[in-house]
C-alpha cells in the first residue's frame, strides 16, 4: 500500500494514510536520550514537601496527590470579558483545573507504576469525575496527560491534568454527534462496532483481557 483514504468513524471524515513516506530521507530534529532522573528533585514543584509556583507547600504524600492547578486555564470566578466586536463571540471560560500526581517518586511514568498504584490512580480519577461533575454549569470533564518536553511539558514528575469546563471541546462534541448519527442509521453502538472490528482484524490490538482492550485505532 502506498497511500489510501480511510474513513474515520468518530470524526466522520476521510483521512489520508501514506505509510510509504516513512522511507523518505530525514535530516530533521531527533530526540536526545534523557538522562536518568532521581526519586526526588529539590527543584521540582510537584515533589513531596516542595513549594509550588503558587506558593503552596506540598504535603509529604506517598501515593496519589491532587490539587487545584496554580495556573489554571479556567476558573469558577472567571470575569466577564469585554464584548467582542463584529462577527466574533466570547464568554467566560469557567470551570476547574486540577493536577494529579501519580506518585511521590519523581522518576516514574504511568507505565512503570505498580498495579496497586494504578488502581489508586483510577480510583482518584473516578472520585474527581464525580466531584467535578456535580459543579453547576460544568458540561464536560477531560482527564489527560501531555508527556515529554517535546510537547512542552513543564515538569517531568508523573502527573496528569483535569479540565472541568462550562463548554465541550469540539473533538468530543464531534465524536458524540458521530455516535448519535451511527445509532440512528445502524441501530447499534459505534464504539462496540469499532471494538468488534479491531478484534476481528487483530493487527492493531496491543492487549486484551476480560475487562479491557487496548489497540492502535
Amino acid at each position: 500500500m502506498a497511500w489510501e483514504q480511510r474513513w474515520h468513524p468518530l470524526r466522520e471524515e476521510w483521512v489520508i494514510i501514506a505509510s510509504h513516506r516513512n522511507n523518505r530521507p530525514w535530516s530533521g530534529k531527533t530526540t536526545d536520550k534523557i538522562a536518568s532522573k532521581p526519586d526526588y528533585d529539590a527543584d521540582c514543584y510537584l515533589c513531596p514537601g516542595n513549594t509550588r509556583v503558587g506558593g503552596h507547600e506540598n504535603p509529604q504524600y506517598d501515593g496519589v496527590f491532587s490539587f487545584d492547578n496554580d495556573h489554571p486555564c479556567v476558573g469558577m470566578d472567571s470575569p466577564e470579558p469585554e464584548p467582542a466586536s463584529g462577527i466574533y463571540k466570547n464568554q467566560p471560560a469557567r470551570g476547574k483545573a486540577r493536577v494529579i500526581c501519580y506518585s511521590a517518586k519523581h522518576n516514574l511514568t504511568l507505565a512503570e507504576l505498580a498495579v496497586n498504584e494504578i488502581d489508586d490512580l483510577l480510583a482518584e480519577w473516578q472520585k474527581q469525575y464525580t466531584e467535578l461533575s456535580a459543579i453547576p454549569d460544568v458540561k464536560h470533564i477531560l482527564t489527560f496527560e501531555n508527556k515529554g518536553h517535546e510537547v512542552g511539558v513543564s515538569n517531568p514528575h508523573p502527573h496528569c491534568q483535569i479540565y472541568a469546563n462550562n463548554f465541550v471541546f469540539k473533538t468530543i462534541e464531534t465524536e458524540v454527534n458521530a455516535s448519535v448519527n451511527y445509532r440512528a442509521k445502524n441501530d447499534c453502538n459505534l464504539f462496540s462496532d469499532i471494538i468488534k472490528s479491531e478484534k476481528e482484524d487483530g493487527r492493531r490490538v496491543l492487549f486484551e483481557n476480560d475487562n479491557a482492550i487496548a489497540f492502535v485505532p
